[in-house]
């Protein structure tokens, strides 16, 4: 089956992040994908896993892959702001605690 692929959203933006929200026409899972894996001819530049589209197949839509984009990038920014090590397991269960709190 070959793939194809129909565009959902040109661009969403959040927090300096752009990308492109895609559905494919042959599976029907949706896919967001950060403008910096783009060329100019809207090609993938490298290969992408799920994690990296931020795909789920039971929380398959437009509203629930924009939560998981903002989350990522809230979740990120937090880590960044209290300076939390992602190698140190202590402090990140501590974060992960705090951050899903708020």
């Amino acid at each position: 089956m070959k793939e194809s692929y129909r565009v959902i959203v040109k661009v969403y933006r959040y927090k300096d992040n752009e990308y492109a929200i895609i559905r494919g026409e042959h599976d029907g899972i949706i896919r967001a994908i950060n403008y910096k894996y783009l060329d100019s001819d809207g090609k993938l530049i490298k290969p992408l896993n799920g994690i990296e589209m931020f795909c789920d197949h039971h929380a398959n839509t437009v509203s629930a892959i924009i939560e998981r984009i903002n989350q990522k990038h809230d979740w990120d920014e937090y880590l960044a702001e209290n300076g939390i090590d992602r190698n140190d397991e202590e402090a990140m269960l501590k974060a992960v605690s705090a951050f899903f709190k708020l």
